[in-house]
């Protein structure tokens, strides 16, 4: 943020789809599949790191995405990796499950 800051004027930005995929193994379970742990320290550092480029240097920052709501087919992966924080059972009738990623955000967007 800072390059950008610093290269471009400090222009208004807006961060799209960003986020961290974890493979889609058939061996691991839908309940263990839901703890996705390194998605919630990567967007709790990525969002800590962002906020001190904003307040502390002055970036003009506003708005974030996460990549993405749910499970999906990914152009350059096909099914082989997940980025959402909804995991999509692919093998019974797309059902959702939330993984526990979307407790921290709604715990994150809440306070």
């Amino acid at each position: 943020m800072n390059y950008i800051r610093e290269k471009y004027g400090n222009p208004l930005v807006i961060i799209t789809e960003n986020g961290m995929d974890d493979g889609n193994s058939p061996f691991v379970s839908i309940k263990d599949a839901l703890k996705d742990t390194k998605r919630i320290k990567y967007h709790n550092d990525y969002l800590a790191n962002l906020l001190a480029a904003i307040v502390e240097d002055g970036c003009n920052v506003k708005g974030y995405f996460v990549w993405s709501l749910l499970d999906n087919w990914e152009w350059a992966a096909g099914f082989s990796s997940r980025f959402g924080l909804y995991y999509v059972d692919y093998n019974d009738n797309l059902k959702r499950y939330a993984k526990d990623s979307v407790k921290w955000f709604k715990n994150f967007l809440s306070s």
